[in-house]
């Protein structure tokens, strides 16, 4: 039986209309019965705070952590790009149990994966979802010294136990439009596939635009906001989506696919070529290279936490 994978990345702390497609998109996986995995920001945690109906319905599902603050400089890629790797851990320690201001980036008391912990207290935070699957190896580490056990960044064909830690397979399609090329994609993944993990983005759906896009700029002052999709195009797409969710359910009555089942540890462990890793580091790093960042250091801190792993 396949196993299929729905994962939401809840990080648009900007548009308050990001939350209402958040609720509608959990209102469609209740009424189809169908669990997901919500990868939130420590930003994100803060701002649903204040939805306690959005909180119930995330009850029901499994809380992953998408970092404290997403995009907001310093990055993750930035922070991190130093030569010294335990610097770049304790760094990572810091701003992740942290509140980061959203626009001097600096950190203001507690938050991140310490606030998200708090705000879900029956859910185990276990899951982790690097931002643009940009993964930084000292910062990674540092999520597992706060209780992260499985990884949904890297890219592997099937879940991939490495140090204690389960990496499962990277997404085969990371937004939904009920495009035919998207159930092209879809259905050659369930038949060549074992696991599949489709990723879906609730702020993608409000906005015509990238919300973080503001973190390309060079100054904060300018516009936030981006233009936000017409009732009429927010309709169509969960619409879309809710033919999506009606194909999974069936393939999930006929025991074709099992949808998002339990989290398990991973039995095959990781084994890797120099040449792995070097691709690795180079996909994680594309998405610095959006915001015009070349790092320094970041190549050296992937072969010293994967040197375990690679071929004798």
């Amino acid at each position: 039986m396949r196993k299929l994978y729905l994962t939401f990345d809840v990080e648009d702390h900007f548009h308050e209309n990001a939350i209402k497609i958040l609720r509608i998109i959990l209102e469609k996986l209740d009424r189809h019965k169908l669990k997901g995995i919500f990868f939130i920001t420590g930003l994100m945690a803060e701002k649903l705070a204040k939805f306690p109906d959005i909180l119930d319905m995330l009850g029901n599902h499994e809380i992953g952590y998408h970092s404290s603050a997403h995009s907001v400089k310093p990055q993750i890629f930035e922070f991190t790009d130093v030569k010294n790797y335990e610097e770049a851990y304790l760094e990572s320690l810091k701003r992740e149990t942290s509140h980061v201001n959203p626009t001097t980036g600096i950190t203001e008391g507690e938050g991140g994966i310490v606030f998200l912990k708090k705000l879900f207290p029956q859910n185990k935070v276990v899951a982790y979802r690097a931002p643009g699957n940009c993964w930084s190896p000292p910062h990674f580490e540092a999520l597992v010294k706060l209780g992260i056990r499985f990884d949904f960044s890297l890219y592997v064909s099937v879940p991939t136990n490495y140090k204690g830690v389960t990496f499962y397979p990277y997404t085969t399609l990371q937004h939904w439009e009920g495009k035919l090329t998207e159930y092209k994609i879809l259905v050659y993944s369930l038949l060549k596939y074992k696991y599949i993990t489709l990723g879906f983005h609730p702020c993608l759906y409000a906005n015509e635009g990238i919300w973080d896009s503001i973190y390309m700029k060079k100054s904060l002052q300018e516009s936030r906001a981006v233009k936000p999709r017409s009732t009429e195009k927010i309709k169509s797409l969960m619409t879309k989506i809710e033919l999506l969710f009606t194909l999974i359910k069936i393939l999930e009555k006929l025991k074709l696919t099992e949808v998002t089942p339990t989290l398990t540890r991973a039995q095959n462990k990781l084994e890797l070529t120099k040449k792995d890793v070097e691709k690795w580091y180079v996909t994680s790093m594309r998405w610095a290279s959006f915001f015009g960042y070349k790092p320094k250091f970041i190549r050296d801190h992937f072969f010293n936490y994967f040197d375990d792993s690679l071929d004798s």
